[in-house]
């Protein structure tokens, strides 16, 4: 991303009532190590620092680089990475968590990435309002996808006049957090393929009239345009059972 890219892109929180109503909604202490997605000038890491064991904050604009390492350079539990969070390497089979305001043009690119692509355990992002509901969808297949990882809960809504300079639309605070049990590695991609198939309803592609039926009342699902993830799943249990495939 250039320069210009990044400066039209950047909506900032700045208030001190506001960054401390925000952080109110999350759950961090002294032992929590956190990676913040963009430092910014520095306002949610100077909350964070003062909650968390260790920051480590990754902003891609070198000059907000120098105004953030000037206000924190004598914090001991403090690291500013100047680079590209969709370059990043998040560290692996390492607990930690994951805060950002996070810019509403690289929301998916991000959410992905810290699915996907690291071990986090909670991730807390504030995003564009109607990106946080696109995430909720179960008709959408990145939802079913992130789903299978995290769970997804929008915790507060983040009005636009929050933000300097002020956006168009409002915005939400959710959390991702990790669950304990997830597919492997096999099982992903025959979801994926599954989801994919379901979401363009190509039902017949997965079933035999008969075993859609049965899958559906087997999953209590009365309403193709109304199901949850947990109905979703029974439907992809059943899918399996009917293939012979591995529960």
């Amino acid at each position: 991303m250039n320069q210009k890219n990044i400066k039209l892109s950047q909506n900032f929180i700045t208030s001190k009532y506001y960054i401390e109503e925000i952080m109110n909604n999350i759950e961090l202490n002294t032992q929590d190590h956190v990676f913040e997605i963009g430092a910014g000038k520095g306002h949610f890491t100077s909350a964070l620092v003062d909650r968390c064991n260790h920051v480590t904050a990754i902003e891609i604009d070198s000059k907000l680089c120098d105004i953030t390492h000037k206000k924190l350079e004598n914090n001991t539990n403090f690291k500013l990475v100047n680079h590209d969070i969709l370059q990043f390497d998040f560290p692996r089979k390492r607990s930690y968590k994951i805060f950002g305001n996070i810019p509403y043009n690289l929301s998916t690119s991000i959410v992905k990435k810290i699915v996907f692509e690291s071990d986090v355990t909670t991730s807390y992002l504030i995003v564009e309002h109607g990106f946080a509901k696109r995430l909720l969808n179960t008709n959408k297949l990145l939802s079913l996808l992130l789903m299978a990882e995290v769970e997804i809960s929008i915790l507060a809504k983040v009005p636009r006049n929050y933000f300097h300079p002020k956006p168009n639309v409002d915005s939400a605070l959710i959390v991702l957090q990790r669950k304990n049990e997830v597919m492997s590695s096999q099982d992903k991609t025959r979801f994926k393929t599954f989801v994919t198939k379901w979401v363009n309803k190509e039902y017949t592609r997965l079933f035999t009239k008969n075993q859609f039926n049965k899958a559906l009342k087997h999953a209590r699902i009365t309403d193709l345009k109304h199901i949850d993830f947990e109905q979703l799943l029974s439907v992809y249990s059943s899918y399996k059972l009917f293939n012979g495939l591995k529960r």
